[in-house]
Parts: structure tokens; C-alpha cells; sequence
């Protein structure tokens, strides 16, 4: 039986997306080495290659060193970083932030603004952010897709937000049903901590990073946070193998210190009393910071991680943050050796989560076969994002 057009059309978006997924994973790979990878035939990638470099969405970068028999020196592929944009936003309890960056990780625009944010209002909120900063950013025909982290324990596989401090939410919302009944564009959500892990998956692939942890701290100032936690936030984004580890019900990353101590609002042994005026009194944040110091070297030297990332409003206290970390994760190993582990800042201060949601929905789109819902059975998510 001859096929039809459609299925035809079908399978060689598919192809596509492949050899994009493989240029995306392996930055200056060779067509030759593309056909290797993805047993296609050689006139396959040929014409493919050509036609996403018509298209713009992979650009030649140099040539290679020809093989011992000599011959045609090999060129170059890499994904062109400015083909389109990604937004990232963050949804805090009374804010939020969002960030435009494109395929390199490079930030293009970014707003933080006051909007107390509501369990009805969710989702047209989360829309209208996206789509109105898309407007800013000269519209949605470059736009690859929207991430969006949040506080909570989430389903970023399913796109189902379970629990969430910030908007009350106590039962499931199934957040990627919602948004596909309103736009086609493809948005993801996850938790905070485990979208700045994401984040540097997404954008540092040339540092090699395979087993770390990131570690989110926020300081909030609105009435609501300080009331109902003191204000300072905590939690983990743990990779491990380079795939951010979620745990069996999404919990895994979710802190409260081996000190805190029963009833207290906060996630420490301080009191919640005390811990919202944390940022004025300098003893009081070194006393806090050690603590979490201590409980994160209990979990780096078990796992044997060899990177800690600090991250947020904490990269902006004058305390030398990683020296701390680093004092005690030597403290509490056994060892004569020092430790192989290294903390260090994030660098993205207050754009940390936004930034990582991107991450998250890059990384997601260019590493899944499928997204929480699927679009007329396009289950490919870059042949839905980048319109192939």
C-alpha cells in the first residue's frame, strides 16, 4: 500500500527532529556523524541538513580534520542560538518574574512585577504574563515555549501541579489540560528548585555536569510569606546522572532541617519570629546558613556529588555563602582526602527560577520524545515547537 502524503510528511518532521535533537546533544557534530548516530541514509541528512539550514534553525560552524585517507575535511553543525526565544517565568505568592532567553541561554529581556496570584486566576494569569511579554518581545511567531516554576510538589512529566503553598492549592490542578484547551504553544511546569537544576543541564551541556545539587533560597518580604513561613524558602534540585531526580510522588528536593523543631512555621530550628527579620541581623543569617550548610553536607558527601549550586536572593548577602558550604561539607567527611565537591553561586540572583524554567522547557523539548499533552498526535515536542 503507497502511503499518504500526511504520513510521509510525518515521518520526515520526525527525521528532522532527530538529527536537531542530535546537533542540540553533540554541538559541532558532522553530517557524516549525524548518519552514524541515527542509521538514516546518507541523502536523508543531506537534504534534511539543507533544508534546516534554509530554514535557519542550524547553522555551519567550521571545518573538522579529514580522516586518516584524507579527503573532504568535515563541516561543522550547531544550533543557530538566536532561531527563536523561550520565556521562563516564576509564580511567588504576591510577584512574579518573568525572562525571555534564546536557544544559547542568553537572556533577552526581564521584569519582575507585584501580582498576588490566586488558585481561579492561575492559569489565565500564568497566559497573560506569557503572552503579554511575547508581545514585547515582537510576538509569538519565534516563541519556542513558555516554562513555568513554582513552588509546590509537581508532576512536570504530567503537568499536574499536586500541592502548592502559594496558590492554596491542596487538590490536583492539571495544569497542561488546562493550557492546551487555550493555546497550541507548548508550556511546561515544574518545581522552583528543580527548574534552576534544569537550568544549568540546559545551558552549561559543555561543563559535563553529571551529579549536583541546586540549592534555592528566597528571601520574601510580602505579608503573606512572612506569615506563613517567615519569609525564607528553602529547597533542592537534585541531578543525578545528569536527569534532575523528582522522587516517587515528586517530593524529592522538598527541605526542612534535621534541627527544625516541632511547631515552628519555619523551615529551621530559628523561629519563624525571629527568621523574618533575618536580613537585618548578620549573626542571625550566618547561624541560618550554616545550619543549611550542615544538612547539605550530610547529603553531598552520601551521594558523593561533586557540585553544589547556590542560588537566588541569597547570592546577594554579604556572607561568602560557599566558603561556608565548603567548611562543612568538609567537616562531615570521613575522609583524609578532601572532598570532590565544589559550591559556588548560580550567578542568576533573583533571575534563578524564571531562567531555569526556560532551561526546564529547553532541556525537556530537546531531550522527550512527547509532552504532557499531545497536539493532534504530533507527539514530538520539536516538531510542535519549531514548526517543522
Amino acid at each position: 500500500m503507497a502511503r499518504t502524503n500526511g504520513t510521509d510528511q510525518t515521518e520526515k518532521a520526525r527525521n528532522a527532529a532527530r538529527i536537531i535533537r542530535t546537533i542540540w546533544k553533540n554541538p559541532l557534530i558532522s553530517r557524516y556523524e549525524i548518519a552514524e548516530r541515527l542509521h538514516l541514509e546518507r541523502s536523508t541528512i543531506t537534504h534534511q541538513v539543507n533544508r534546516l539550514l534554509e530554514l535557519g534553525l542550524i547553522t555551519e560552524i567550521s571545518e573538522g580534520q579529514a580522516g586518516p585517507a584524507g579527503g573532504r575535511k568535515p563541516i561543522h553543525l550547531a544550533i543557530n542560538k538566536d532561531y527563536g526565544y523561550i520565556i521562563g517565568i516564576e509564580m511567588q505568592v504576591e510577584a512574579y518574574s518573568v525572562v525571555a532567553v534564546n536557544l544559547a541561554g542568553e537572556i533577552l529581556r526581564f521584569k519582575t512585577a507585584e501580582k498576588l496570584i490566586t488558585q481561579e486566576s492561575f492559569i489565565k494569569d500564568v497566559l497573560d504574563i506569557a503572552m503579554n511579554f511575547a508581545e514585547e518581545m515582537g510576538g509569538t511567531e519565534r516563541l519556542i515555549g513558555v516554562g513555568v516554576g513554582m513552588g509546590g510538589i509537581i508532576d512536570s512529566d504530567r503537568g499536574i501541579i499536586h500541592y502548592s503553598i502559594p496558590l492554596h492549592l491542596t487538590s490536583p490542578l492539571d495544569f497542561a489540560a488546562a493550557i492546551a484547551e487555550r493555546t497550541r504553544i507548548p508550556f511546561l511546569v515544574g518545581n522552583d528548585a528543580n527548574c534552576c537544576a534544569w537550568g544549568e543541564l540546559a545551558f552549561h551541556k559543555a561543563d559535563g555536569l553529571k551529579n549536583f545539587l541546586f540549592t534555592l533560597v528566597q528571601f520574601r518580604s510580602g505579608d503573606v510569606a512572612i506569615q506563613e513561613y517567615g519569609g525564607v524558602g528553602v529547597g533542592f534540585g537534585i541531578v543525578i546522572d545528569s536527569k534532575v531526580y523528582t522522587g516517587t510522588n515528586f517530593t524529592a528536593g522538598e527541605f526542612r532541617s534535621a534541627y527544625w523543631t516541632e511547631g515552628n512555621k519555619a523551615q529551621f530550628s530559628i523561629p519563624a519570629e525571629e527568621i523574618k527579620h533575618i536580613t537585618k541581623k548578620p549573626q542571625l543569617l550566618e547561624r541560618l546558613i550554616r545550619e543549611l550548610a550542615r544538612n547539605v553536607a550530610l547529603f553531598v558527601n552520601t551521594f558523593n556529588l561533586n557540585k553544589v549550586f547556590i542560588g537566588c536572593d541569597i547570592e546577594a548577602c554579604r556572607l561568602d555563602v560557599p566558603a561556608i558550604f565548603a567548611e562543612e561539607i568538609r567537616h562531615n567527611w570521613m575522609y583524609p582526602s578532601d572532598p570532590a565537591c565544589e559550591a559556588t553561586y548560580s550567578t542568576l540572583g533573583e533571575k534563578a527560577v524564571s531562567y531555569g524554567a526556560a532551561g526546564m522547557l529547553l532541556y525537556r523539548i530537546f531531550t522527550s520524545t512527547h509532552l504532557p499533552v499531545d497536539y493532534e498526535g504530533e507527539e514530538d515536542p520539536l516538531v510542535l515547537s519549531l514548526h517543522l
